[in-house]
């Protein structure tokens, strides 16, 4: 039961992060390659912290700890220990930090290539629909999300209306950049 908690925790981390790192269109063509992609990388994630648990859960500092404490603090951390590097070797000059690391981050950058580029082709096909609109129906529309919008603070909407008033003067910007900047403002809800 407790390697299902450190699994289920780290899962849980890794959903969160990929839902942080890429905003998935409604309209994604490709959605269920995408969710495989995404459910194996948190499958992935959790059975590594099932066995991380495994490898930890007796050590004296963590052994005197309820088993599902000691699951949770393990699928929440185990990332950090695998970060460790056992050695540095030297490669053409450089130091290369060697260890797990290394193999994670490698199949972790195999999976994000994949969902960004399906994330990708998605977000493209939306935002050019959306730049039919014009500049000053998408200036409403972004000033319309920025006010409605419940999670950000009142200091946050001050500061996003700010930039949405400065890329509208900004005469060095073209029409067609600030039409494509506020498009994926609106469908997002990212600057950039």
């Amino acid at each position: 039961m407790a390697e299902f908690i450190a699994g289920l925790t780290a899962g849980l981390l890794t959903l969160f992060d990929l839902d942080r790192t890429f905003y998935v269109p409604e309209n994604t063509e490709r959605k269920l390659l995408l969710y495989t992609w995404q459910f194996v990388f948190i499958i992935f994630n959790a059975l590594l912290a099932a066995g991380v648990y495994n490898v930890f859960k007796d050590v004296d500092v963590l052994a005197q700890w309820p088993p599902a404490l000691r699951a949770v603090l393990i699928g929440a951390s185990w990332l950090a220990l695998f970060r460790s590097k056992f050695a540095t070797l030297e490669v053409q000059g450089r130091d290369v930090p060697f260890g797990l690391e290394a193999i994670y981050e490698a199949a972790r950058g195999f999976v994000y290539k994949r969902i960004n580029r399906i994330v990708r082709e998605a977000r493209k096909a939306e935002i050019e629909e959306k730049i039919k609109l014009s500049l000053a129906d998408l200036g409403t529309e972004a000033l319309l999300n920025i006010t409605l919008d419940a999670t950000r603070s009142d200091l946050q909407k001050r500061v996003d209306k700010e930039w949405l008033n400065e890329l509208l003067r900004d005469e060095a910007t073209s029409e067609e950049d600030k039409k494509l900047t506020l498009a994926n403002f609106i469908l997002s809800g990212q600057f950039y």
